[in-house]
């Protein structure tokens, strides 16, 4: 093991002894001294059935702490290979939330038996958070909320606080419920300290409760956090029932999520393809979408086919096909990827997307122009030598303006088209490069074969 004196930053236990047969006892002693994420880094790096042992010479509690620093489907691979019983009063250990989202990935006999191994109040609470899809409010929140009573006085209810406070992850707020468990008040703890000690709860709590309905979707939770710089916000169901709380922690987790699952998406992977997921999911992810592109890029191809004269006259045509699709596609990258952060953060709507539409035609025509009368010297210069010097002037107009016109056509619709795929009720991050991509080829390559065509006695020397 190594000695954590020798790196003060990281605390990170060394893997080094993972052969000898004390191994999973020295590793967990020393992980219970070190930080939870650096504990989970130790057991990432270390073989499965290894890290499973590791965690069954841990406290549940600590060993809790640090596979909840861990991605849930690296958690799962962990708990399946430890005995059910310590299993299970790992998960137990778990908040609620985290203990949902590494259940997701075990398998279900194990997971039926996990939940047989728990206590009753902490099986009910699992099951209740499980009905909720992991992408939700619900699935997100923790139901240790605190909530009491709104016929509770301030002395009764500052009593009350003292006793659950072990129990609770948060105590930002207190929500005031009614006797059916609905939701109906907020106070802070400034409120109940300052409050006269004989007075309920009703009389002083604030009854205006901002609150997300359990089905409201995590990116839309996620963006109210972001808006209102909230740290915590209480879920209630259809009935206006409490049903738990969200914390600005679990938001950072989503954000997080979201992020890479949006990255992903940007280039055809499955959102929660991981590096170390089995090869099978990957492929069944990937290859849709890939069979999708494929078909576009034949539209380019039969484009290429329709003016397959044109280019035998002029062979130069193909060293600029390229780029002019290429700096299309780039630009209308640009455009989109703008684009994409504003439908995700939600601040876009139909007034301002025909804004956004105008400034990126704009920003196309500019980009266009520069790069086009780049490209038009270039041209202008390399083919002097094979075309002469007026026919190699022409050569390079016709690269700038076909470069012109798709930049313009690339950036309108690299800005539009992930507005029509979430109409349409596409993801926009999976769906919208693809067609984007189709769009700056197909037009890329018909301008600028239909523009050689058209001067074609000003390009070819007699």
């Amino acid at each position: 093991i190594e000695d954590p004196e020798n790196s003060p930053e990281d605390d990170e236990v060394a893997v080094d002894v993972a052969s000898k047969p004390d191994a999973p006892r020295d590793i967990a002693r020393q992980s219970e001294e070190i930080r939870p994420a650096d504990g989970a880094a130790t057991l990432q790096r270390l073989p499965t059935e290894l890290a499973a042992d590791v965690a069954e010479y841990l406290d549940p509690e600590t060993a809790a702490r640090v596979i909840s620093e861990m991605d849930a489907e690296q958690a799962a691979t962990i708990i399946n290979a430890m005995e059910p019983p310590e299993a299970s009063m790992v998960l137990a250990a778990m908040d609620p939330d985290d203990r949902v989202d590494v259940l997701e990935h075990v398998r279900k006999p194990l997971h039926d038996e996990l939940l047989n191994e728990m206590t009753a109040d902490d099986a009910a609470e699992t099951r209740l958070l499980e009905q909720y899809p992991p992408d939700t409010a619900g699935g997100i929140m923790t139901p240790q909320v605190t909530s009491l009573q709104e016929d509770l006085t301030i002395e009764q209810a500052i009593g009350e606080l003292r006793r659950i406070n072990e129990e609770l992850e948060q105590m930002f707020y207190v929500y005031v419920v009614d006797k059916r468990g609905h939701l109906v008040g907020v106070l802070s703890m400034r409120d109940l300290i300052l409050a006269n000690p004989q007075k309920q709860l009703a009389q002083i709590m604030h009854a205006n409760v901002s609150r997300v309905p359990a089905t409201m979707d995590q990116e839309e939770v996620a963006n109210l956090f972001r808006k209102y710089n909230y740290l915590a916000m209480p879920v209630v169901d259809d009935q206006n029932r409490l049903l738990g709380i969200i914390t600005v922690d679990d938001v950072v987790d989503v954000l997080e999520d979201e992020a890479t699952e949006d990255v992903q998406k940007l280039f055809g992977a499955g959102a929660e393809e991981r590096l170390n997921s089995p090869w099978q999911y990957s492929f069944k992810k990937r290859v849709w979408w890939l069979e999708v592109n494929l078909a576009t890029e034949i539209m380019a191809g039969l484009v290429i086919a329709m003016f397959d004269g044109t280019l035998a006259k002029l062979t130069a045509l193909a060293i600029y096909m390229p780029v002019v699709a290429g700096m299309g596609g780039n630009a209308s990258a640009q455009a989109m990827s703008v684009s994409i952060r504003g439908l995700a953060i939600g601040k876009v709507d139909r007034k301002l997307l025909w804004y956004v539409i105008y400034r990126e035609s704009i920003i196309g025509l500019l980009t266009g122009l520069s790069v086009g009368a780049t490209t038009a010297v270039i041209a202008f210069f390399w083919q002097h030598n094979s075309m002469g010097w007026m026919h190699s002037l022409m050569f390079g107009l016709v690269i700038a303006l076909a470069l012109l016109i798709n930049h313009a056509l690339a950036t309108t619709s690299g800005a539009a088209i992930p507005f029509v795929m979430k109409r349409l009720g596409f993801d926009p991050a999976q769906s919208a490069t693809i067609f984007a991509t189709t769009v700056t080829d197909v037009v890329g390559f018909f301008t600028l074969f239909a523009l050689a065509k058209a001067f074609m006695p000003l390009l070819v020397p007699s």
